[in-house]
């Protein structure tokens, strides 16, 4: 549900808040005293909250931004389970026992997005008619299709191998070798998603105080002092759920996120015919580029949405725009002559072992890395983080025991990501589809 006297979008305003704009800014003052505060409105907060207000605690969100500013409501909306390693690779490093466990918990992420969706009955476009995979090159292709087998003898989880020939049956492009749908996965329309677990906070009885930066976290656990620009909150326990948008709060988690800028654009309104010779399949997809391209439709199938040049320096966000035109119109030829209706850009994180992490730092409970599957993850970890605020055995979690590493000398200010971009971009130049970032 969209909010009833939204704010004015900006120029640069995210497609989803179409249907699901910022509410306009509150006036009410921060509590001075609360059981919790939450800071950060996004999926790792509202869910955190959720589950803290409903186990009988007084709960306050507080947002630097609009609610819902941030990443959560300027994804792809894609609701999937993977990561930058495959099952394989998880499987040799740390043994088949510790891969059964992570995969298992990574399915679990997406069913806690299903779960929270029917139990606050949010309207949001979910969809899990399945991923499309599809692989720039043969050694990309075999490697997916051996890691993907390997999946469905372990854990189960389906999928279906895409020929060469096949492609165009899910996507109008010929840049691609082949490739795979993996079933029961899918997407969303995170705005809506988002304006639904807000309502269903402020259901259970969570405050909200907007456009009010957190300056500073002090004390211990049982006894938090939390400055904020309009006054201080005092509190039992502090989550910090703001992802790639964490800086300064706590300076353990800063040397341990790597945040970066990630670019989308949407079309303008397409015709029913041009939709479907564009993704025919319906899908959402995203390739096996080190730099990954990704597309799918508008949930209202109305639209082509295209996301690129990830990590890359934000510059002109117009030019952008133009660029990610472009590189659309080479990768799907139908849509060569699409108009560009939005461009947007949003702070992820990643981290050093390109894995999620939760727990608890100096008494400070976080949630945070998501590493590109931030809806299942924000939503699951988020969940966990509120748990593990109320004590509950049901808070354990893989993530919160994996050791969370740092870079000597990294500060949080990650100085290197458009050098690992332009290496990614080189390495993606080899293919077809890769070489349309150039």
């Amino acid at each position: 549900m969209a909010p009833t006297n939204p704010a004015p979008a900006p120029p640069d305003a995210p497609y989803w808040w179409q249907a699901a704009p910022r509410p306009v800014p509150s006036r009410e003052a921060p509590p001075t005293a609360v059981d919790a505060v939450i800071v950060g409105s996004g999926l790792t907060g509202l869910n955190a909250a959720l589950e803290i207000a409903r186990g009988g605690r007084s709960v306050v969100v507080v947002e630097a931004q609009a609610l819902g500013f941030g990443a959560s409501t300027r994804n792809a909306g894609f609701v999937s389970r993977s990561f930058k390693h495959g099952f394989g690779t998880v499987e040799k490093k740390f043994g088949l026992a510790y891969a059964l466990q992570l995969f298992g918990e990574l399915d679990a992420s997406v069913r806690a997005v299903e779960r929270r969706i029917a139990e606050e009955n949010i309207a949001c476009f979910m969809n899990t008619n399945g991923r499309f995979l599809p692989c720039a090159s043969e050694a990309h292709l075999a490697a997916l299709l051996s890691d993907l087998d390997t999946q469905r003898k372990h854990m189960g989880f389906a999928f279906t191998p895409v020929s060469r020939s096949n492609v165009t049956r899910e996507l109008g492009t010929d840049k691609y070798v082949g490739g795979a749908i993996v079933h029961g996965l899918g997407g969303l329309h995170p705005g809506l998603y988002h304006a639904g677990l807000l309502a269903a906070a402020r259901r259970a009885g969570v405050a909200f105080v907007d456009n009010t930066p957190v300056l500073s976290i002090s004390g211990q656990q049982g006894a938090f002092r939390v400055r904020t620009s309009r006054g201080e909150i005092t509190c039992r326990d502090v989550v910090i759920g703001t992802n790639g948008y964490t800086h300064g709060l706590l300076p353990w988690l800063d040397r341990r996120l790597i945040p970066f800028d990630a670019f989308m654009i949407a079309t303008g309104p397409l015709s029913p015919e041009a939709m479907a010779r564009a993704i025919p399949g319906g899908k959402v997809t995203i390739d096996s580029n080190h730099n990954a391209l990704f597309v799918r439709p508008s949930p209202d199938g109305t639209r082509v949405l295209f996301g690129g040049l990830t990590g890359s320096a934000l510059a002109n966000l117009p030019d952008k725009g133009r660029h990610l035109q472009r590189m659309l119109g080479t990768l799907i030829p139908s849509l060569a002559q699409a108009e560009l209706d939005t461009v947007w850009t949003g702070k992820c994180a990643a981290t050093f072992d390109l894995f999620p992490h939760m727990g608890c730092h100096d008494g400070i409970y976080f949630a945070a890395g998501y590493c590109f599957v931030g809806v299942p993850m924000g939503t699951y970890l988020g969940t966990k983080i509120g748990q593990a605020v109320l004590g509950r055995r049901e808070a354990a979690s893989l993530f919160a025991d994996k050791s969370f590493r740092s870079m000597p000398f990294y500060n949080g200010r990650p100085w290197f990501v458009p050098l690992v971009t332009r290496y990614w971009q080189g390495l993606d130049a080899r293919t077809p589809s890769g070489a349309i970032a150039a």
